[in-house]
């Protein structure tokens, strides 16, 4: 019996001892390769049948613009799906590539920023949980200003007990290049300010970290990235400032209910982590031997336990204090170290066990999703309840630069017309035209009434859109032309219910 259980002993030392040989750069980069891969083709075949989703339409058409802010947000994340697209063609799939880029990143963040606290299987164990999450896989798709807090978040973090730790300039450097990049996607990076200073004070080299030059090098860095768009705020009367102000002051029915449906989504969104960490702690506890308790972490509980809890806390409390609108998809990205805290609080003293589990479940979650994407484009496609309603996107865009074409002989410029059918037309139409969203000048900065005058203005409405129609009069000149079509979406032979529209074409007047 004494043999065995020092033969046992040795198996589990050599497992945590190979667990501790962190794997070489190579090694990640070439996991970081698959894992983008894998999720491109997930998303590319299960997202077939239907068009890009608003907020990515979105993200083109204020990127196409490649302005210092828009209308709700800063420019950052905006400005990198412009220059995506700039290289890589306007189709779902290249979408795909990029939504499953910035969850690569991400994930490869978080694997850096779990080393921060612990080594060995544990590590292993709180990095494959994330992947049994969501987060960085089927939610990760709809790229916005807050997915991109999928990669950025992680990184800041990772860079920021770097730097409290070491207080090297380097590290300063670096947190100030990833502050400056969060405050530039979303204020929501307050969240993440806020954070980072609740875990600095309770780390026990506090006071060593604010008295030394690190802080000052970072605010200083992150304000110099920051430095162009607040002088566009300055300058342009804070669009997304006023934006935040006219969402803001909801009433408490509507605010109470948009945090209760916020932290439902925060657990389910968690709640596979959470099973399987309960389960591994019970199996190990069912054991007749005893096993080691957990190892300590490299830096303090508390610091892990503010880095992890403090995000959601300070998004749901927010809004008791502006009535400001909070959703689920706002928490997407902030979660990366809650696996870990889970392992700590939960106490798993089987840290190889929950390795091995957590591993085996992400493989099968990740590889499982890859066979399963065709089984569920064919059920999208023809099965769904929503399969004959899916708009037809695509080929409005094509009719109507068709149909401008046709009236006016020159390239489309300018496009507007009911919600999210202008982004959709930008995006879609060879002719990569401005949006006009909502024919409003002052949420579209890069449009004016000279604009019209020299590209014209295309009107596309849905026929029972009377807002849209009426807008449009206000445009119309002597040479304005209408068209009603009416379109249907079609895929792998299945034909949604047709749409009718009103295309309205006013030809430059210069």
């Amino acid at each position: 019996m004494i043999v065995e259980e020092r033969t046992r002993s040795a198996s589990r030392t050599g497992l945590l001892a190979f667990a501790d040989n962190a794997p070489s750069i190579r090694a990640q980069f070439v996991l970081f390769v698959a894992f983008v891969a894998v999720w491109a083709l997930v998303f590319a075949i299960t997202e077939a049948p239907v068009a890009i989703k608003h907020d990515m339409s979105e993200a083109y058409a204020w990127g196409h613009e490649f302005r210092l802010g828009y209308n709700q947000h800063p420019p950052f994340w905006a400005w990198i799906c412009g220059l995506w697209f700039s290289v890589f063609p306007r189709t779902g799939w290249a979408f795909a590539l990029l939504s499953s880029l910035n969850a690569g990143i991400g994930i490869w963040g978080a694997w850096a920023l779990i080393g921060d606290f612990a080594r060995g299987a544990r590590r292993v164990a709180a990095w494959a949980l994330l992947l049994l999450t969501p987060l960085y896989t089927f939610y990760a798709y709809k790229y916005n200003a807050n997915i991109i807090f999928v990669s950025i978040w992680p990184w800041t973090l990772h860079c920021f007990v770097r730097s409290l730790q070491g207080r090297r300039l380097a590290d300063a450097v670096a947190l100030g290049v990833m502050v400056g990049l969060a405050m530039m996607s979303k204020y929501y990076a307050l969240v993440l300010l806020a954070t980072c200073f609740l875990a600095a004070i309770q780390h026990p080299s506090r006071w060593r970290y604010f008295a030394s030059s690190s802080p000052y090098v970072t605010a200083a860095v992150a304000l110099a990235i920051c430095t162009p768009h607040i002088v566009w705020l300055l300058t342009n009367q804070a669009p997304p400032i006023r934006y935040l102000s006219a969402v803001s002051g909801q009433v408490w029915g509507h605010v109470l209910a948009q945090i209760a449906r916020t932290a439902v989504g925060a657990v389910e969104m968690n709640l596979a982590v959470a099973v399987v960490i309960a389960a591994a702690a019970w199996i190990a506890r069912r054991r007749s031997s005893p096993l080691p308790g957990p190892a300590e972490l490299l830096m303090p509980r508390s610091v892990l336990a503010a880095l992890a809890l403090a995000p959601f806390i300070l998004t749901i409390a927010t809004p008791l204090v502006l009535r400001n609108p909070v959703t689920p998809e706002m928490t997407v990205g902030i979660f990366p170290l809650l696996p870990l805290l889970l392992i700590e609080l939960v106490g798993v003293r089987d840290i190889d066990l929950l390795r091995r589990v957590s591993v085996g479940l992400a493989l099968a979650v990740t590889l499982g999703s890859l066979a399963l994407s065709p089984v569920l484009m064919l059920t999208r496609t023809y099965l769904s309840s929503r399969a004959e309603d899916v708009a037809p996107y695509q080929e409005i865009a094509h009719e109507a630069t068709r149909l401008w074409h046709q009236q006016t002989g020159r390239p489309l410029a300018t496009v507007a017309g009911s919600d999210w059918y202008e982004n959709a037309i930008t995006f879609y139409s060879p002719d990569r035209p401005s949006a006009f969203v909502h024919f409003n000048y002052a949420m579209n900065l890069w449009v004016k009434p000279e604009t019209l005058a020299r590209g014209g203005l295309l009107s596309v409405c849905l026929a029972d859109d009377k807002v849209c129609l009426d807008a449009t009069e206000r445009f119309v000149t002597p040479e304005t032309t209408r068209t009603e079509v009416s379109l249907v979406h079609e895929f792998l032979g299945h034909v949604a219910d047709p749409v009718a529209f009103i295309v309205t074409v006013i030809p430059p007047r210069t």
